[in-house]
């Protein structure tokens, strides 16, 4: 079996909510990725995405240029099952995550159906048969705020994110506290700041709000500065954006720097460096919260494959990225959301979705 064909589609997903906003990307009504659409000689194909954001080289036209040239040059012709050629090979390029997102996960869509197994089975079995689901909240006011979280509460949801880092600290704690004063008892909250604090301004509004209970995200850009912050409060740290490859992991584990972690696959670099930088954090104790930064049902079955092959004692959540936007890409209802819980209705092959080809239109580059 051999690559002959590849397909790369730019998508805006317009947002559910009009417009979605965090510290990084405040007013978003639209989130783009780019789709991979693999085929090989035999007939076989299949599909993958990269969410799009945080830089020139993570927007759409940078990942289509850099997937395009790198598919070019070295993967055309491969064989797609042939994950560890595959993977070696785009390790060779340091970093640039979201360019080798796409391509990978279509390569693992096509060993799946060339096998006749769901991707769960060859990554060794389920651990859990649902994976709880967070939801983020976008930056407002406080009152609407705390108002979305009552909404989704009745949805059955439990876990919530909640973006703060506009620039206005007493606006940041007035957030966290309107945000966490209907908290439920099973209910477990995480201020995310996406990196948009100084170390001085993350210890000001934790000590602000100490009397509440929840996980700090990302406070601020830089790994030495997230220590920091780490090493003088007395708060659960979870690391996100900085998450870009396995090196960062094993050094926040020998640092002591986190309690939890984000692993985004687009962030770092796909389906096959998501599953072996899930198996590190396993292994080192560390609970992980398994996304992408944007992403169609296509990035979301990847995301519910890896956390149900995680042990529900290592594993935080996932999130319905697919449920944001008000587009789709695939027909049927093979992911199921259910009371903050998300699963596979049935056991179909590869990712386990359908992806319409209509949805996708004309492909804006093709390598041959």
């Amino acid at each position: 079996m051999r690559i002959d064909k590849v397909s790369l589609f730019h998508k805006e997903l317009p947002m559910l909510c009009t417009s979605f906003s965090c510290s990084l990307e405040p007013d978003v009504s639209t989130a783009d990725v780019v789709i991979a659409k693999v085929e090989t000689d035999t007939g076989l194909f299949g599909h993958g995405e990269s969410g799009c954001t945080g830089g020139y080289t993570n927007y759409a036209a940078g990942i289509l240029a850099t997937s395009a040239k790198l598919i070019e040059r070295h993967l055309i012709h491969k064989d797609p099952r042939d994950i560890n050629d595959i993977q070696n090979t785009m390790s060779m390029i340091k970093d640039h995550g979201a360019s080798k997102a796409a391509f990978d996960m279509a390569c693992w869509d096509i060993l799946g159906k060339s096998v006749g197994k769901p991707l769960w089975f060859l990554l060794g079995g389920k651990l859990q048969e649902r994976a709880p689901l967070y939801r983020s909240i976008s930056m407002n006011s406080p009152k609407k705020m705390a108002e979305e979280i009552g909404a989704w509460r009745t949805e059955g949801y439990r876990l919530f994110q909640i973006r703060v880092g506009g620039g206005n600290l007493s606006e940041d704690v007035a957030r966290i506290e309107a945000c966490l004063s209907g908290r439920l008892p099973d209910e477990h909250f995480t201020v995310d700041a996406a990196g948009r604090w100084r170390v001085d301004e993350a210890l000001h509004v934790s000590r602000a709000v100490e009397h509440l209970d929840f996980v700090l995200e990302q406070p601020c850009w830089t790994y030495d500065e997230c220590l920091s912050v780490r090493s003088r409060m007395n708060r659960p740290i979870k690391l996100d954006n900085l998450i870009a490859n396995v090196d960062t992991i094993l050094r926040a584990h020998a640092d002591d720097a986190c309690d939890l972690l984000t692993i985004k696959i687009s962030n770092i670099g796909g389906f096959s460096e998501a599953r072996i930088a899930r198996d590190i954090a396993s292994a080192a104790g560390i609970p992980v919260t398994i996304e992408s930064q944007w992403g169609t049902e296509i990035t979301t079955s990847a995301m519910v494959h890896l956390a149900l092959t995680t042990a529900p004692n290592r594993f935080m959540s996932c999130t319905d990225l697919y449920n944001y936007s008000s587009e789709t890409v695939a027909g049927g209802d093979n992911l199921l959301v259910e009371n903050g819980t998300i699963t596979f209705a049935d056991d179909k092959p590869g990712l386990g979705i359908d992806v319409d080809p209509e949805s996708l239109g004309e492909p804006d580059i093709v390598i041959e």
